[in-house]
């Protein structure tokens, strides 16, 4: 007998783990409970790049699109309780596809279960009223019993039915007492109450466009839909969360009353709820359950989708997650396969269950926890949560969206035996990077990184003392008599200095950094004016290591990029030099704290940069931010930022050069506060020996380590670079070194996805 699984339930999750089983010719029969394989109950459904990657491998995808119509690209505003806008998030479906290679697509659910259902070859195997009432384990099988009385027997049995999921009551009633939970379905919350529904479009409703709309305590979210029409939502907060079997069936009276307290609300300036309301083609009332199952699979038993984790609709991420959990289940099915080509066993069957659940509980966990805080912002359940939907929101912009939603989209899996289609991506998903990402290690990295840092800005303050002996050798190396001493150390560590500051300007200019930039010119600010600037070197060491070290972060707004050298040269080398000339106490003052003021001038200029010139309308902010994101894409700011990172390696190295020659190798790397200059600027003693080794944490941590960690090269290319970053430290100097390192980072970063090639404008 050939492998068969028995899918229950005609949902996206059964229909799609149809279709991949199809691929791979293993026999498959659907039982659907309704008459109707793709009802009309009111639902819309979105799907991600993480899901529009899997159904292009089906070859689903094109025929998805296209029942979008004409709303595939639409523009997003963010609306307070008086229907007046916000936040705009331009051109976010665009952007979403020149990321990935996909957009945000939202159709109707049954359009999506017709397109999955009209893919399969085999529509016999989808059978229509036939509800699941039983299921039972045999020795070597499964057995779903029907209500009409059919008995479908398979190796493997899939409840793809939903949150109320029969497959998981019959699996719990399988299993002995205390391998699931007792009573888990009690646990289920349900916190919001939502009214979904589908309306024709009214005048006052902007073509190609979606609105939230936030108050305290419910929030509206609405979006243009094919055949003129509006998807739209109504989330309520709870007043008190209710749980499992004591969340109530809502009636159509229930939306009646609540219809009644909403219908004047404004959805936008001019558009209250009752007016789209009033044009309803169908609608829903329903409590939101959200909830990730402990387990999800007993012997042959499994479930998937909503069946084993219900999400928050505000995620976008219900019918992605079921397409994963489908194409999870048949890579693990085909390995095992390969092993047992003549059929898997029990045991065998079990394996690849737990795979399963082990790859997909906690992105599964995320989802939810991702549904709770939005929920929480966009209701404005708490004051945290209005401070989110006021404030930060806005200030993430369509950028700020974009960045979190390719953090989750990005790690998603896909089909493994089947082709990728090529579609033009800036970012490639985590299955097409050159090695696996280490994410266990990225906090212990970035801990130990802080723990380092702070010893060195320790040992550059003064207030920790290296070992006797390592002191000693230290001023040996450093020891020079009157007849000897130049300005030439004090110059180097000045040039070093400012290379480090304008790749520090470069990093906190990452559109990535955004909303940490100013964090870091604060904190430059304390430790310069407590601890001296001999911190400032193992601080922007910190920094650039925790930079923005995704793809996506990666660019440089093109205002800010090419400021970054004349900002430098005025705001840090000047002041620099008349300090050194003049050696009085109020030169020296405004040079210590030149770091600052570049950092403040750079974000600064590149405000002014990104401004209307003369007016403050939408479209010349619309105009603006369109010319940012075409920047983005073709990479425009590369230019600039090389330039900053030749620059910096070129005057390094040859400072470095002439150190050699006149105090030796070992001597150029450690020269510090021995040197009469440096020593009247106010820097120790050991300043060479923590720039050199800052240096080294900088280089190591931001190209081997994190590159590494993040999948961005393998094993043994981290392990070359970081031999060569260490030759390069004494060939050429620490700060050449890091320089160099900078640039091979930039070359990994902008290299890995196929971007846009047009040119900035």
């Amino acid at each position: 007998m050939p492998f068969r699984v028995v899918i229950v339930g005609g949902s996206v999750a059964g229909l799609a783990l149809a279709n991949m089983l199809e691929k791979f010719d293993i026999d498959y029969v659907v039982l659907e409970a309704y008459p109707d394989i793709a009802p009309q109950v009111g639902a819309s459904i979105g799907l991600l790049p993480n899901g529009l990657r899997i159904l292009d491998q089906l070859g689903c995808y094109e025929a998805y699109r296209a029942k979008a119509e004409d709303q595939v690209y639409q523009q997003a505003y963010l609306r307070e309780a008086s229907g007046k806008a916000y936040g705009y998030q331009h051109d976010l479906m665009e952007m979403w596809e020149k990321m990935l290679g996909y957009p945000m697509i939202f159709i109707d659910r049954q359009m999506l279960i017709q397109v999955l259902y009209s893919n399969l070859k085999h529509k016999e195997r989808v059978l229509t009223s036939k509800r699941a009432v039983s299921v039972d384990i045999m020795e070597s099988s499964a057995r779903v019993t029907t209500k009409d009385g059919q008995v479908f027997s398979g190796d493997i049995v899939v409840g793809a039915d939903g949150i109320h999921s029969t497959v998981r009551k019959e699996m719990w009633r399988n299993a002995p007492p205390g391998y699931f939970p007792h009573d888990e379905y009690s646990k289920v919350p349900a916190t919001t109450l939502c009214i979904f529904g589908i309306s024709h479009r009214p005048e006052a409703y902007p073509a190609a466009s979606q609105h939230n709309t936030l108050s305290e305590g419910h929030s509206y979210f609405l979006m243009a839909a094919p055949g003129n029409r509006v998807y739209w939502f109504l989330f309520m907060e709870l007043k008190e969360t209710l749980y499992g079997e004591n969340i109530p069936r809502y009636t159509k009276d229930d939306e009646a009353r609540i219809v009644e307290q909403h219908v004047n609300d404004r959805i936008l300036e001019n558009m209250t709820f009752g007016e789209l309301y009033e044009k309803r083609i169908v609608t829903t009332l329903a409590p939101l359950q959200t909830y990730v199952f402990e387990k999800w699979h007993y012997k042959r038993l499994v479930t998937i989708g909503d069946s084993a984790h219900k999400v928050d609709p505000v995620t976008g991420q219900g019918g992605n997650g079921a397409i994963e959990s489908g194409a999870l289940l048949v890579n693990a099915l085909l390995r095992k396969f390969d092993s047992s080509p003549d059929g898997l066993n029990e045991k065998q069957i079990e394996d690849v269950l737990a795979e399963v659940h082990a790859i997909r509980f906690e992105r599964a966990q995320d989802v939810v926890q991702q549904g709770y805080w939005l929920q929480n912002a966009f209701t404005q359940r708490s004051t945290m949560g209005k401070l989110i939907a006021r404030y930060f929101m806005p200030a993430l912009g369509s950028f700020g969206v974009l960045y979190r939603g390719v953090e989750f989209c990005s790690p998603a899996t896909s089909l493994h035996r089947l082709e990728i289609p090529r579609r033009p991506r800036a970012v490639p998903f985590e299955d097409e990077l050159p090695a696996r990402p280490v994410k266990n290690l990225s906090k212990i990295n970035k801990l130990a990184s802080v723990a380092v840092t702070m010893l060195l800005c320790a040992l550059a303050a003064g207030l920790v003392r290296l070992p006797k002996t390592l002191e000693l050798a230290i001023d040996d190396l450093c020891s020079m008599d009157v007849a000897s001493a130049s300005v030439l150390p004090a110059v180097a560590f000045l040039v070093n200095t400012a290379s480090l500051l304008a790749m520090a300007l470069v990093e906190s200019n990452r559109v990535g950094n955004k909303i940490t930039s100013w964090v870091q010119i604060i904190t430059f600010a304390l430790v310069n004016n407590f601890l001296g600037p001999g911190a400032i070197g193992p601080l922007a060491a910190l920094f650039a290591h925790w930079s923005c070290g995704l793809i996506v972060g990666r660019h440089v707004p093109v205002e800010a990029a090419r400021m970054v050298l004349p900002i430098v040269t005025v705001g840090y080398v000047i002041p620099a030099v008349i300090a050194m000339l003049r050696m009085d106490s109020s030169s020296i003052m405004i040079w210590r704290n030149a770091p600052i003021i570049c950092f403040m001038l750079a974000r600064s200029l590149s405000a002014l940069g990104n401004s209307p010139r003369e007016a403050d309308d939408e479209k010349s902010k619309l105009q603006i931010e369109r010319k940012r994101t075409r920047n983005m894409f073709a990479q425009a700011d590369l230019p600039y930022v090389r330039l900053v990172h030749y620059s910096a390696l070129f005057v390094s190295a040859i400072i470095h050069f002439l150190n050699i020659i006149r105090y030796g190798a070992m001597s150029s790397l450690v020269l510090g506060g021995n040197d009469p200059t440096l020593a009247a600027l106010g820097f120790s003693k050991f300043e060479g020996l923590v720039f050199t080794l800052s240096s080294l944490l900088l280089a190591l941590g931001a190209a081997p380590l994190s590159l590494r960690l993040c999948g961005y090269i393998t094993t043994a290319e981290s392990f070359v670079t970081a031999c060569a970053i260490c030759l390069g430290t004494f060939i050429m100097g620490p700060m050449a070194s890091v320089a160099g390192m900078a640039v091979y980072r930039e070359g990994i970063l902008s290299g890995l996805g196929q971007p846009e090639t047009s040119t900035h404008q």
